[in-house]
């Protein structure tokens, strides 16, 4: 008779070193976890920059509306468009 294999066997997954192999498979190199943290830090500051940017546009969507108005109050029949600004803008 054959002796049963020892992946075969459930209990021994743990001391072979099955999940260590996972691991390392998934595992980044440290240039790779170094470059991962800069991109982090550079997506963290293109979000900030976004939300700045949706403010302004909200500010200016304000602003139009104050023109808009104004114009209406001295008789003037004009629409105020001022295009929207986009972060390629700034950068």
């Amino acid at each position: 008779m054959s002796k049963k294999k020892s992946y075969m066997n459930k209990n021994n997954l743990l001391t072979e070193g099955f999940f260590d192999k996972i691991k390392k498979f998934f595992r980044l190199s440290t240039s790779q976890e170094k470059e991962l943290k800069k991109n982090k830090k550079v997506q963290n500051i293109v979000k900030i920059l976004n939300n700045d940017v949706k403010d302004l546009n909200k500010d200016v969507v304000e602003f139009e509306k104050l023109m808009t108005d104004a114009f209406k109050d001295l008789g003037i029949d004009r629409k105020v468009d001022i295009p929207k600004y986009k972060l390629k803008d700034f950068i």
